[in-house]
């Protein structure tokens, strides 16, 4: 079903906030992070993945109509804008404020709504079979500003790992696992998921973040047409006034130095004058 639409895109890029947009178009429901992905790893085969996949979106469907309640990550009954807090706890890190609950779904629908499920790590790893059986979008950002917002959460990705994606990609696991340096972890990881976004989507299936943000959620139409009413005033957080200036200058000096996937997306230039206060870090490559 066309209407089953599969969200996906780099931990920290603006996949909830995309969910968060979604919901307010017509005839639209976009759920952050509903499954138990772990589940998927059990499976020998992706096509036994994407099935186990499918029928979730059945179960979700059946719960809309029947009951107007589905599952998803949300904070006071919605899907937010950002699950992550707006300050540091006494970790020296921002904790997650999302919980895993169902929450109620008050809007009209007809039959054949569009029905979006969103996971980041996990469906990045699947890609390669998901993309022959649903309609697939990536969100990607900055690299620079995901990786200071990685060096700021209690994420795994923190620490440089994404357990959902490593359990369905050993490749992934085992790199990862002989690299002793946290932040070239990083690097890696971050690398991985451009180049599998640049390996199998078409670049009119990959969105900008900062699209996103400069069109006031309206590039959001290549997922759902209706979309293009969206007019919201938003902020570009490249720059979030949570992130230390000191970090974000080290590391992207350390990406500067690298071959990552991300220059697929984004220049090199680009980065350069973001941390020379000269652009927002709009730039990228041609397609």
């Amino acid at each position: 079903m066309d209407n089953n639409i599969i969200v996906t895109g780099l931990p920290r890029s603006g996949t909830t906030l995309t969910c968060h947009l979604l919901n307010r178009v017509p005839n639209t429901v976009a759920l952050h992070e509903p499954m138990e992905v772990r589940k998927l790893a059990k499976y020998k085969k992706r096509s036994f993945a994407c099935d186990h996949i499918e029928a979730f979106f059945d179960q979700m469907r059946a719960s809309i109509r029947k009951r107007k309640k589905a599952i998803s990550k949300q904070v006071n009954g919605k899907v937010p804008d950002n699950p992550v807090a707006g300050t540091y706890s006494v970790s020296g890190l921002r904790a997650s404020i999302a919980s895993h609950t169902e929450i109620p779904i008050g809007k009209t629908l007809e039959a054949n709504f569009a029905l979006i499920v969103k996971h980041p790590s996990a469906f990045t790893a699947l890609l390669e079979a998901l993309v022959e059986r649903f309609p697939v979008y990536a969100v990607i950002r900055n690299p620079l500003s995901v990786l200071t917002s990685w060096n700021s959460v209690e994420f795994p990705v923190q620490s440089g790992h994404a357990p959902a994606a490593e359990n369905l990609d050993i490749h992934l696991k085992d790199a990862l696992a002989k690299i002793d340096d946290r932040i070239e972890r990083q690097l890696y990881l971050l690398s991985w998921f451009f180049k599998q976004y640049h390996q199998f989507l078409s670049h009119d299936t990959v969105i900008y973040y900062e699209d996103i943000v400069s069109s006031g959620g309206n590039a959001l139409k290549v997922i759902v047409p209706g979309a293009n009413m969206l007019n919201e005033k938003l902020e570009n957080r490249n720059r979030n006034n949570l992130y230390d200036t000191q970090v974000m200058r080290s590391l992207g000096e350390r990406l500067l130095k690298t071959d990552g996937a991300y220059w697929n997306f984004y220049s090199k230039e680009s980065i350069e004058e973001f941390l020379n206060n000269k652009t927002s870090c709009e730039g990228r490559t041609s397609p």
